[in-house]
C-alpha cells in the first residue's frame, strides 16, 4: 500500500471495526430474502444456518480485504465456492446467486457509510474501489464453480420442470417444450390446482429427489427446492397421495389459476414453520394464520413486537426481571390466573403485580381486547 492510500486504509480500518456484524448478518440475510426469489424459496432453517454462515464469513472476508488492500486468496474463496455448489444442487438459478453477492456488496457498503463521520468521507474513495474489486473477484470465482456444478449435477429436465412449474403458477402461456414436458410427467392442465409443499426432516438431497421424481411418475408436478419439495397437484389430490413417511406436508385447498402464486408461498412458508416446531403429517392454512400473516409481512411483524414488548425486552435487559416470560405464560395458560401462578411456582399475589408492571411499562391493557390480540401476535413473532 502505497504512502499517500496509508492514512486514508488507517481511517477505513477504524470504521469498518464500528459495523455490528452479527447484526448486518441478519439485515443481509433478509435482504435477500425480500428481493431475491430463489433465496425467498429457501427452508427458513438454511436461510438462518447455511446462508447466514456464509453471509458472515463473506462480511468478515470483506471488511479484511477492504481494510488491508488486498484480495481474497483461493483459500479464501472455498466457503463461497461449496455454497455456490450447494445452490447449484438445489437448482437455484444462477442470476439469484449473483444477485446476492452484489446486493450483499451493496448492504456491506451502506453500513460502512452509516457508521463513518462526516470527517471521515474521503477514506470512503478508497474502500469503494476496493469494495468494487472485491465484489468482482467474489462473484467470478462463485459463478465458475456454479456451472461447473450445475453441468455435472442438473439435468436439461430437471431445469426444464422448474421452467414449467413456474409458467403454470404465473399463468404464462406454455412453449411447445413445455408443453411434451407437461404430457410426458402426465400433468393436466386445468383450472384448479393444490400447491404444496413437503418437508422430510433429517433426510438427505437425493431422498427429497426421488420423492419428487416417485410424485412425478403418478402425475403430480414436483421438484426438489433443497431439503424440500414443493409443487402442483390435481384438485381431486388426496393427501394420502401426496404425503410420504414421517415428513411434513402443507397442502393447500383447490385453487384458481389467479390464486396460484399466493398459494404457493402460503404452503412454502406453512411447511417451514411446521418443520420447525417438529410436526409430521397434514397441516394446512388454519393450523398457522398468526403465524403466516407475520411471515407474510417481517417488516410489521418486527415493528409489532417493538411497539409492545419492546419496553420489556429493554427493561428485562437492565433489570434481568421475568415480566416478559410472566406475560408469555399467563397468554399460554389461557389467561387463567391460578394456572399461571402454578406454572411458574409463583403465588397468584406477585404474578399480579408482574402482570401489573408490565402492563405498565408496556402501556397496554390486558382487559382490552384490542391490546391483547396485539399481545399474542406480538409473541408469536418473538417465538419466529
Amino acid at each position: 500500500m502505497s504512502t499517500k492510500t496509508e492514512p486514508a486504509a488507517a481511517t477505513l480500518a477504524e470504521i469498518v471495526d464500528r459495523v455490528d456484524i452479527p447484526g448486518l448478518t441478519t439485515r443481509m440475510v433478509e435482504s435477500f430474502r425480500q428481493a431475491i426469489p430463489g433465496y425467498a424459496r429457501l427452508p427458513l432453517e438454511l436461510l438462518e444456518s447455511q446462508i447466514s454462515d456464509v453471509s458472515r464469513r463473506n462480511l468478515e472476508l470483506f471488511f479484511r480485504s477492504v481494510v488491508e488492500g488486498i484480495q481474497p486468496t483461493e483459500r479464501d474463496l472455498e466457503p463461497f465456492r461449496m455454497s455456490a455448489k450447494n445452490r447449484a444442487a438445489e437448482g437455484m438459478p444462477l442470476e439469484d446467486l449473483l444477485a446476492a453477492y452484489r446486493l450483499g456488496g451493496r448492504v456491506a457498503w451502506k453500513a460502512i457509510q452509516e457508521v463513518a463521520h462526516e470527517e471521515e468521507r474521503d477514506a470512503l474513495l478508497l474502500g469503494a474501489e476496493l469494495t468494487m474489486d472485491y465484489i468482482d473477484r467474489v462473484s467470478g470465482a462463485v459463478a465458475q464453480t456454479y456451472l461447473e456444478e450445475r453441468q455435472a449435477l442438473v439435468s436439461e429436465e430437471e431445469r426444464r420442470l422448474r421452467e414449467l412449474l413456474d409458467a403454470v403458477v404465473e399463468g404464462t402461456p406454455l412453449s411447445g417444450g413445455l408443453r411434451e414436458l407437461a404430457e410426458r410427467i402426465g400433468f393436466q392442465r386445468a383450472d384448479h390446482y393444490r400447491a404444496f409443499a413437503q418437508r422430510l426432516p433429517g433426510a438427505p438431497v437425493r431422498e427429497h429427489s426421488a420423492t419428487s421424481a416417485a410424485l412425478r411418475a403418478s402425475g403430480v408436478l414436483a421438484l426438489t427446492e433443497g431439503d424440500r419439495i414443493a409443487g402442483l397437484a390435481s384438485a381431486r389430490a388426496q393427501p394420502s397421495h401426496l404425503a410420504s413417511g414421517s415428513g411434513v406436508l402443507a397442502l393447500s385447498p383447490p385453487t384458481g389459476l389467479a390464486g396460484l402464486p399466493e398459494a404457493m408461498d402460503e404452503v412454502r412458508l406453512l411447511v417451514d414453520l411446521g418443520a420447525r416446531e417438529g410436526r409430521s403429517g397434514v397441516i394446512e392454512t388454519h393450523d398457522y394464520l398468526p403465524e403466516l400473516l407475520l411471515a407474510r409481512s417481517p417488516r410489521l411483524g418486527e415493528a409489532l413486537t417493538e411497539r409492545v414488548l419492546g419496553a420489556l425486552e429493554n427493561y428485562e435487559d437492565r433489570r434481568g426481571s421475568d415480566l416478559l416470560a410472566t406475560l408469555a405464560t399467563f397468554v399460554e395458560c389461557g389467561l387463567d390466573r391460578r394456572r399461571s401462578a402454578a406454572e411458574m411456582h409463583i403465588h397468584p399475589n406477585t404474578l399480579d403485580y408482574r402482570l401489573r408492571r408490565a402492563q405498565e411499562l408496556a402501556e397496554i391493557d390486558l382487559a382490552d381486547p384490542s391490546d391483547l390480540a396485539l399481545v399474542v401476535l406480538a409473541l408469536r413473532q418473538r417465538s419466529l
